[in-house]
């Protein structure tokens, strides 16, 4: 008797959707100082290994991301203007046309604390709570339970910092400027988290948002994002208190020529040609019959 030849595993689901994609690098603003752990160099950009291990750091334990080695070119230059800017394409097939929610795969953001006061972190280090301002799932030390999130009004969202921070994962391939030195860099998937409010709320809801009006305009309802080309540009902002805080901008960085008008406009063009060349081939199936 041949032994049967077994494909999958029961259980095993949803890969290269949401986080089970798979990471090649991070992208973070700054780096973590070696022996104090706290944020530096935040005025360039870093390219890292997309797991976070493990690290002493002083006194204390805590998760860090290493640079990664087949970007050495990019972490060890000191031009700034090399080191601001990261140009992308997104990689998947995506739209708004169902809300955020069918954004997840390339983006995704919800409120999130790591850690939360008198619970036990995770054995797997998973994060204690996470929400959407109307329901959480929150571990109380033994298994993860649903409440009903109180959004800005939780007593974990209090004080500077709070221990529930909003969270976004935007996910892109790199992409090189082909007549740069750079062009011989990988070109992996990778994703960029930040917990800041105003990169979140004010940078790339708008900036996917606007994206959407626009096809919209054009009347391009079933467009993806497959194929745009972007860049994030690292700068400086004022905060609260007059302090001075890393911040980034985006936009779409098309070249010859080409605009989101002509992008969207195109794949319009392209799904008209579809249909009007499988639209005789399905009457003349009919006369046949």
């Amino acid at each position: 008797m041949k032994s049967t030849p077994f494909q999958g595993i029961e259980g095993l689901t949803d890969h290269g959707t949401g986080r089970k994609q798979a990471w090649g690098a991070a992208v973070t603003i700054g780096t973590r100082h070696p022996q104090k752990g706290y944020p530096t160099d935040t005025e360039k950009f870093y390219i890292k290994k997309p797991q976070a291990i493990s690290k002493s750091v002083g006194n204390r334990s805590m998760l860090v991301r290493e640079n990664d080695p087949d970007f050495w070119r990019y972490n060890d230059s000191d031009k700034l203007e090399l080191r601001q800017q990261i140009r992308f394409h997104i990689i998947h097939p995506v739209n708004m046309a169902d809300g955020w929610g069918s954004m997840a795969d390339c983006l995704s953001f919800s409120l999130k604390a790591f850690q939360l006061p008198k619970i036990p972190l995770h054995e797997n280090k998973y994060p204690t709570c996470t929400g959407d301002g109307k329901t959480a799932t929150r571990w109380d030390g033994k298994e993860f339970q649903e409440i009903k999130c109180p959004n800005a009004l939780c007593e974990f969202r209090q004080g500077r910092p709070s221990p529930c921070k909003p969270y976004a994962r935007f996910a892109f391939q790199l992409r090189w400027p082909q007549h740069e030195a750079w062009k011989v860099l990988p070109t992996p998937l990778v994703k960029f988290e930040t917990h800041s409010w105003h990169n979140i709320d004010r940078v790339l809801l708008p900036f996917f948002a606007g994206i959407h009006k626009q096809a919209m305009a054009l009347g391009v309802n079933n467009y993806n994002l497959y194929g745009l080309p972007g860049v994030i540009k690292l700068g400086k902002r004022i905060a609260g208190k007059g302090s001075v805080v890393p911040s980034i901008a985006i936009a779409t960085d098309f070249t010859n020529g080409q605009t989101l008008q002509s992008f969207f406009l195109g794949q319009k063009e392209y799904a008209e040609q579809i249909q009007a060349y499988t639209a005789p081939q399905i009457e003349m199936e009919i006369e046949d019959e």
